[in-house]
Protein backbone atom coordinates (compact mmCIF):
# COMPACT_ATOMS: atom_id res chain seq x y z
CA UNK A 1 0.00 0.00 0.00
CA UNK A 2 1.41 3.36 -1.00
CA UNK A 3 1.74 6.20 1.49
CA UNK A 4 -1.17 8.27 0.06
CA UNK A 5 -3.45 5.22 0.09
CA UNK A 6 -2.39 4.38 3.64
CA UNK A 7 -3.13 7.95 4.74
CA UNK A 8 -6.52 7.83 3.04
CA UNK A 9 -7.30 4.53 4.74
CA UNK A 10 -6.27 5.94 8.12
CA UNK A 11 -8.38 9.08 7.54
CA UNK A 12 -11.40 6.96 6.59
CA UNK A 13 -10.86 4.77 9.64
CA UNK A 14 -10.64 7.80 11.92
CA UNK A 15 -13.66 9.65 10.48
CA UNK A 16 -15.82 6.55 10.05
CA UNK A 17 -14.83 5.14 13.42
CA UNK A 18 -15.58 8.44 15.13
CA UNK A 19 -19.05 8.69 13.60
CA UNK A 20 -19.76 4.99 14.18
CA UNK A 21 -18.85 5.19 17.87
CA UNK A 22 -20.80 8.43 18.34
CA UNK A 23 -23.87 7.09 16.55
CA UNK A 24 -23.92 3.84 18.48
CA UNK A 25 -23.58 5.62 21.84
CA UNK A 26 -26.51 7.92 21.01
CA UNK A 27 -28.64 5.09 19.60
CA UNK A 28 -28.15 3.09 22.80
CA UNK A 29 -29.63 5.90 24.92
CA UNK A 30 -31.92 8.10 22.84
CA UNK A 31 -33.56 9.60 25.94
CA UNK A 32 -30.23 10.97 27.19
CA UNK A 33 -29.48 12.24 23.71
CA UNK A 34 -32.87 13.98 23.66
CA UNK A 35 -31.97 15.76 26.91
CA UNK A 36 -28.67 16.82 25.33
CA UNK A 37 -30.47 18.17 22.25
CA UNK A 38 -32.93 20.07 24.41
CA UNK A 39 -30.08 21.72 26.33
CA UNK A 40 -29.11 23.59 23.14
CA UNK A 41 -32.57 25.22 23.09
CA UNK A 42 -32.65 25.14 19.29
CA UNK A 43 -35.55 22.82 18.51
CA UNK A 44 -38.93 22.45 20.16
CA UNK A 45 -40.56 19.07 20.67
CA UNK A 46 -41.45 16.98 18.71
CA UNK A 47 -38.57 18.02 16.40
CA UNK A 48 -35.97 17.51 19.11
CA UNK A 49 -37.31 14.00 19.70
CA UNK A 50 -37.28 13.21 15.99
CA UNK A 51 -33.68 14.39 15.77
CA UNK A 52 -32.73 12.29 18.81
CA UNK A 53 -34.13 9.21 17.09
CA UNK A 54 -32.88 9.86 13.54
CA UNK A 55 -29.43 11.46 13.93
CA UNK A 56 -27.70 8.46 15.53
CA UNK A 57 -28.78 6.21 12.65
CA UNK A 58 -27.71 8.77 10.08
CA UNK A 59 -24.29 8.89 11.74
CA UNK A 60 -24.07 5.08 11.80
CA UNK A 61 -25.02 4.71 8.13
CA UNK A 62 -22.65 7.51 7.07
CA UNK A 63 -19.86 5.92 9.09
CA UNK A 64 -20.44 2.58 7.39
CA UNK A 65 -20.42 4.34 4.01
CA UNK A 66 -17.09 5.99 4.80
CA UNK A 67 -15.56 2.78 6.15
CA UNK A 68 -16.74 0.53 3.30
CA UNK A 69 -16.66 3.13 0.50
CA UNK A 70 -20.27 2.31 -0.36
CA UNK A 71 -22.22 5.46 -1.24
CA UNK A 72 -18.95 7.09 -0.31
CA UNK A 73 -19.37 10.60 -1.69
CA UNK A 74 -22.85 10.88 -0.21
CA UNK A 75 -21.60 9.66 3.16
CA UNK A 76 -18.75 12.17 3.12
CA UNK A 77 -21.09 14.98 2.11
CA UNK A 78 -23.52 14.13 4.92
CA UNK A 79 -20.74 13.92 7.51
CA UNK A 80 -19.44 17.31 6.39
CA UNK A 81 -22.92 18.84 6.52
CA UNK A 82 -23.52 17.31 9.95
CA UNK A 83 -20.24 18.70 11.23
CA UNK A 84 -21.08 22.16 9.89
CA UNK A 85 -24.39 22.03 11.74
CA UNK A 86 -22.70 20.79 14.92
CA UNK A 87 -20.19 23.64 14.74
CA UNK A 88 -22.97 26.19 14.23
CA UNK A 89 -25.03 24.80 17.13
CA UNK A 90 -22.07 24.71 19.51
CA UNK A 91 -20.88 28.19 18.54
CA UNK A 92 -24.36 29.65 18.90
CA UNK A 93 -24.85 28.02 22.30
CA UNK A 94 -21.47 29.31 23.44
CA UNK A 95 -22.35 32.82 22.24
CA UNK A 96 -25.63 32.66 24.19
CA UNK A 97 -23.80 31.52 27.34
CA UNK A 98 -25.60 28.19 27.63
CA UNK A 99 -24.10 25.40 29.68
CA UNK A 100 -24.76 22.45 27.39
CA UNK A 101 -23.72 18.85 27.23
CA UNK A 102 -22.56 18.26 23.68
CA UNK A 103 -24.19 14.85 23.50
CA UNK A 104 -21.51 13.69 21.07
CA UNK A 105 -21.07 10.34 22.78
CA UNK A 106 -24.11 9.97 24.98
CA UNK A 107 -23.23 9.05 28.56
CA UNK A 108 -19.57 8.57 27.67
CA UNK A 109 -19.25 12.20 26.55
CA UNK A 110 -15.86 13.73 27.20
CA UNK A 111 -15.74 16.80 29.43
CA UNK A 112 -14.58 19.23 26.77
CA UNK A 113 -15.22 22.95 26.71
CA UNK A 114 -16.61 24.93 23.81
CA UNK A 115 -13.23 25.70 22.19
CA UNK A 116 -12.19 22.04 22.29
CA UNK A 117 -15.49 20.85 20.81
CA UNK A 118 -15.26 23.43 18.05
CA UNK A 119 -11.66 22.51 17.27
CA UNK A 120 -12.46 18.79 17.23
CA UNK A 121 -15.44 19.27 14.92
CA UNK A 122 -13.41 21.59 12.67
CA UNK A 123 -10.66 18.96 12.41
CA UNK A 124 -13.20 16.25 11.52
CA UNK A 125 -14.80 18.59 8.98
CA UNK A 126 -11.40 19.23 7.38
CA UNK A 127 -10.79 15.48 7.24
CA UNK A 128 -14.17 14.87 5.64
CA UNK A 129 -13.64 17.60 3.06
CA UNK A 130 -10.12 16.36 2.27
CA UNK A 131 -11.44 12.85 1.63
CA UNK A 132 -14.26 14.24 -0.49
CA UNK A 133 -11.82 16.32 -2.55
CA UNK A 134 -9.44 13.40 -2.97
CA UNK A 135 -12.24 11.15 -4.19
CA UNK A 136 -13.65 13.66 -6.65
CA UNK A 137 -10.20 14.43 -8.05
CA UNK A 138 -9.14 10.80 -8.39
CA UNK A 139 -12.39 9.58 -9.98
CA UNK A 140 -12.25 9.78 -13.75
CA UNK A 141 -14.96 11.89 -15.32
CA UNK A 142 -17.54 9.87 -17.22
CA UNK A 143 -16.78 9.85 -20.92
CA UNK A 144 -19.27 9.66 -23.74
CA UNK A 145 -19.14 6.35 -25.58
CA UNK A 146 -18.27 7.43 -29.11
CA UNK A 147 -17.94 3.87 -30.36
CA UNK A 148 -21.54 2.87 -29.71
CA UNK A 149 -23.64 2.61 -32.84
CA UNK A 150 -26.24 5.27 -33.28
CA UNK A 151 -29.73 4.35 -34.31
CA UNK A 152 -31.00 5.70 -37.61
CA UNK A 153 -33.76 8.27 -37.39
Amino acid sequence: MTAPRALEYLARLLLGGWFLFAGIQKALDPIQFLFDIRSFQLLPDPYAALLALALPWLEIFCALGVLTKRLYLGSLALTALSLLLFIAAIAWSWQRGLDVSCGCFGKTDFALGYPQHLALNAALLALSLALFRRETRSSPAPQADLTAPTSPR
